[in-house]
């Protein structure tokens, strides 16, 4: 056992194989009751001592993806947890707060793929939370409020900024990293000028970028219109009565405004999400009112994004949908308008020429669309902006990647990062050495601002005037930065109110 005093009170934690784990710490008081849709308050002191040994509960998710959570769901979600190798003050080790994706719909810092327990063996401290998720963490109503789930993390970053020293981590040099929604987070975090000098870098793992070029992005309206809609269902405006409504209410109607079931003809991507972070003007704006003129940042995307959500063998599906009723020549062409919008004709040319499928061209227009394009713009914006910016792209492809067509899809990079490689058959001697080098690159920039290679070099800045970025394949290292033919048909598509500049 390990035990380590927090501003709270004393915890007991877990030691195994040189590693100190401290799980299901509050780092906010419950949110529920008359606190449901309020900003986070501080968790309540405890006597005795608090055994650490357990994740705490998991937020209620919106969208039931089947997959084991590691814990029960709850709204009383706010917890924490610590990964490290040296517990005693005065280390001063980076410190690493993964915030989890999951669409801000589903997700939970327990889940299996990303426990800190192997990144931390690079001489960080590695913090992973929970937050609100869906209508619970970002309702946006303009006499209640908005971005709860942001608040959320702004509450777990003043946690780590009060606690951390005490697992031997550095409050002064605290990296947040996360992928898909994580990413998302990682970006608004940014822009809330709350969380300014909470943060000392930053990586957006495949989410979090520019709006699309020509399909809407997550807005403020969408989110007022849509907690307008759930009011109606709920059957009251009166905010007290809601806070009262059973919590499976409000999931129920969050899932059925939630964006995850998409127009007709089309398939879903995460463009039409809902529940998103927005800058409301409150806690959010839209000037990056979060970010010190100091913080680096990396981001990237992996080859293969859009396998994740439309899969060859139909995985997210309905039962009774088959494959070859969704991936058709209709449906390719309703995605090559609504994300390539007046370049769709040069798209399905393109596509026609190269004898590509009707399901690779789905999945290469929503990857290059939801991804690899406004990625691009990110980092040209940041640039303009004279922020210090690294690029990563991951191609690496496993046997298993291989044999079920899913290929380098998106949240491929994970278990790289968080050295969960299973199940063993997926993978071979060689991804391990990868996964050795990705939380190696990953923990010398929580250490000095600089991704670096096995070798120690540098990874290459982010310039407009001859791109690079570090690919990680069979092999990790620099490569130029070239956007594919579709993508860079879709920049071409870009409108004047979703273009870098529009922005600036």
């Amino acid at each position: 056992m390990s035990n380590i005093r927090v501003e709270q009170g004393l915890l007991r934690g877990s030691v195994k194989d040189g590693v100190h784990s401290f799980l299901g710490i509050p780092y906010a008081a419950p949110p529920v009751g008359e606190r449901r849709w309020c900003p986070p308050a501080p968790p309540e002191p405890w006597d005795g001592v608090r055994d650490a040994t357990s994740y705490g509960n998991a937020a209620i998710q919106t969208a039931n993806t089947g997959m084991d959570l590691g814990a029960p769901q709850s709204e009383d979600c706010l917890y924490l947890n610590v990964w490290t190798t040296q517990p005693e003050p005065g280390n001063n080790q980076p410190v690493m707060v993964w915030i989890h994706g999951g669409g801000f719909l589903n997700g939970s810092a327990s889940l299996k793929i990303w426990p800190g327990d192997q990144l931390c063996r690079n001489d960080v401290t590695v913090v992973s939370l929970n937050y609100r998720l869906g209508a619970f963490g970002f309702l946006t109503d303009p006499d209640v409020g908005a971005n709860f789930g942001v608040q959320d993390w702004v509450a777990a970053l003043e946690w780590v900024r009060t606690n951390i020293s005490a697992f031997g981590g550095d409050p002064d040099n605290v990296t947040i990293f996360g992928q898909s929604a994580g990413g998302a987070a990682t970006r608004a975090l940014l822009s809330t000028p709350s969380a300014r000098g909470l943060f000392h870098k930053a990586v957006i793992q495949s989410a979090g970028f520019e709006d699309y070029a020509v399909v809407g992005s997550p807005s403020v309206d969408r989110s007022r219109t849509a907690t307008t809609r759930l009011y109606e269902r709920l059957g009251s405006r009166d905010i007290n009565e809601l806070r009262q409504v059973d919590a499976e209410k409000v999931r129920e109607a969050s899932l059925a405004l939630s964006g995850i079931f998409p127009p007709p003809g089309q398939v879903h991507t995460p463009a039409n999400l809902v529940w998103y972070p927005v800058a409301d003007g409150d806690v959010m704006d839209d000037k990056f009112g979060g970010w010190e003129l100091n913080v680096p940042v990396m981001l990237g995307c992996t080859q293969d994004e859009a396998r994740m959500f439309v899969q060859p063998t139909m995985l997210y599906a309905h039962p009774e949908v088959r494959p070859e009723d969704t991936y058709t020549p209709e449906t390719l062409a309703h995605m090559a308008k609504a994300i390539g919008g007046d370049h769709s004709g040069e798209i399905m040319d393109y596509f026609s020429s190269a004898g590509t499928s009707d399901y690779e061209g789905i999945a290469e227009v929503i990857t290059a669309g939801v991804w690899h394009e406004p990625a691009q713009a990110t980092l040209e914006r940041f640039a303009e902006l004279g922020r210090t910016c690294y690029s990563y792209h991951f191609a690496r492809l496993s046997p298993g990647a291989r044999k079920t067509g899913l290929l380098a899809k998106h949240s491929a990079e994970i278990p790289y990062l968080f050295g969960t490689l299973n199940p063993p058959e997926y993978y071979e001697e060689l991804d391990s050495a990868i996964s050795l080098g990705v939380r190696h690159a990953w923990a010398e920039f929580a250490r000095t601002g600089v991704p670096a290679f096995s070798d120690g070099t540098a990874w290459p800045q982010f310039q407009p005037e001859k791109p690079e970025t570090a690919w990680i394949g069979d092999t990790i290292g620099a490569r130029p930065l070239e956007l594919t033919p579709v993508a860079e048909l879709i920049r071409a598509s870009r409108t004047p109110q979703h273009s870098m500049l529009a922005r600036s």
